[in-house]
């Protein structure tokens, strides 16, 4: 991704507007936003990513609770072949305006992150779970490593001295 390209799921909530009881909010990528996070991602494909998300406030502290799923498209690192992934997250982040002070406050409590501008960002939020999910190494159900190297064979030959083991007479 270059500079001028934007991030591709945003889905800016304002803190101030965000009501006492706290705002449910859903969040649906869409067919462009999932293939942009696709290539972002370095996989096949995303066929689906939602999200339900509760954003409550406290004074200058905010909190994004819910859950994250959808699906995938990784390549196996065995046999190179696409095959999807179903994935569920949780989330349950803290937000504050001046993180620095909240953790003197609290130094006890998990680091929040900031609130930039008045803004939390719940396409982000999705997009880093959604990575999070993501196997490292994936593996195609069913996949086996059966690798044999020339020199592990050569190894199992039996030698002069593997013989003569044999022949040596128990105590």
């Amino acid at each position: 991704m270059t500079e001028a390209e934007p991030f591709p799921l945003v889905r800016p909530v304002e803190v101030a507007s965000i009501r006492s009881d706290g705002s449910a909010i859903h969040v649906e990528a869409n067919e462009t936003e999932r293939a942009g996070l696709a290539k972002l991602f370095g996989i096949p494909g995303i066929a689906q990513i939602k999200a339900d998300f509760l954003v409550t406030k406290k004074g200058p502290r905010a909190r994004v609770t819910g859950e994250i799923w959808g699906s995938f498209t990784q390549t196996c690192v065995l046999t190179l072949d696409p095959f999807d992934t179903a994935f569920r997250e949780t989330v349950d982040l803290p937000f504050d305006e001046d993180p620095a002070k909240a953790l003197e406050l609290r130094p006890e409590e998990e680091a929040p992150d900031p609130i930039i501008d008045g803004i939390i960002d719940l396409g982000a939020i999705t997009a880093e779970f959604t990575a999070l999910a993501l196997d490292p190494y994936p593996r195609k159900p069913g996949a086996v490593f059966d690798f044999k190297d020339k020199k592990d064979v050569e190894i199992a030959k039996p030698s002069a001295f593997g013989a003569l083991a044999t022949l040596k007479k128990p105590e």
